[in-house]
């Protein structure tokens, strides 16, 4: 009986490396290019996997290759595989100021703001060679930590498959009405979420990912009282939403930090405050791959220490 070493001596790791590429480029040329390979070096390495898996793993089409059943079953082993090796190989102590990762995250767009601009001064610091891109968070956060469009995912519900999907609290806020300055109900004493609903609201899209309506986690709190908002603009974007309540009676639903932005503080008033009455927990969320990646925890841990009770009410 042959041993796992023996079994595995006819396979060249480079092979899985190339695979991978593959898989993301969908192309031979583009595949080629980032790992510095000619392409008929790139066609001969995709025959030899072709003949090691026994499957054509890819087939033409207009757009480009695509893969077959087979190649799409491998992709998720195989990163986990290509991780555990560069874990073996940088197994020397992580150090944040070599540091040279982009990482990706993705975050509700009204906590963009609050929870961006510390994170990013923080990580400049600490990590000076390192970047962070920042992605508007999705309705479903675990498929873009499943397909690895980001490394985190900041969001208001944990998932329902925690084994794969670890979270952790970073803390809570509440959902606090804001309107212009000169609204009429700003200088009205106790207000009532009745009295917001006479006023249309200016509302951002929670998810630009997905062609269906993303629910804001008010509408939920009202649909048992019989309410209902009425919504005359929705956009992607807190300046712009801003700037369109200029002049009008409009209001505007987010957390209770938005009103400390500095660019906000002076044009925004607290209308009501749903403390107690619309509570919302924030998580982070990650993929179970990342859970041994020393550059990843380190992210994780920086996020934490620098969000919590900093951002959210964070209480241990």
């Amino acid at each position: 009986m042959k041993t796992l070493e023996q079994q595995l001596s006819r396979l060249d790791l480079n092979l899985l490396v190339s695979l991978s590429v593959l898989l993301k480029e969908k192309n031979v040329s583009r595949a080629a290019e980032t790992l510095y390979l000619s392409q008929p070096a790139m066609s001969r390495t995709l025959k030899r996997l072709r003949d090691v898996f026994d499957d054509p793993l890819f087939y033409r089409e207009s757009a480009g290759l695509q893969p077959t059943d087979k190649a799409i079953s491998l992709q998720e082993p195989l990163a986990e595989i290509l991780m555990s090796v560069n874990k073996l190989i940088d197994s020397t102590k992580f150090s944040p100021e070599l540091c040279d990762q982009t990482f990706k995250i993705s975050l509700p767009p009204l906590m963009s703001r609050q929870l961006s601009v510390p994170l990013v001064k923080q990580l400049m610091q600490t990590a000076p060679n390192a970047s962070l891109l920042e992605y508007p968070a999705a309705k479903d956060p675990e498929k873009l930590l499943k397909q690895r469009e980001v490394d985190f995912s900041i969001h208001v519900t944990t998932p329902t498959n925690s084994d794969e999907f670890p979270s952790e609290l970073i803390g809570t806020t509440y959902g606090v009405i804001y309107g212009m300055k000169n609204h009429p109900l700003a200088d009205k004493d106790n207000v009532t979420i009745e009295h917001c609903m006479d006023y249309p609201f200016m509302d951002l899209n929670l998810d630009l990912r997905s062609d269906a309506d993303s629910q804001n986690p008010i509408d939920d709190y009202l649909k048992p009282l019989g309410l209902s908002r009425n919504i005359s603009f929705k956009s992607g974007q807190v300046n712009t939403l801003i700037d369109a309540m200029e002049g009008s009676n409009s209001l505007l639903v987010s957390t209770h930090t938005l009103g400390s932005v500095d660019n906000f503080q002076h044009q925004l008033v607290p209308i009501l405050s749903m403390q107690g009455q619309l509570d919302i927990g924030v998580y982070l969320l990650e993929h179970r791959r990342t859970s041994n990646s020393a550059p990843h925890q380190w992210l994780k841990n920086l996020i934490l220490s620098t969000l919590r009770g900093r951002a959210f009410i964070y209480d241990k």
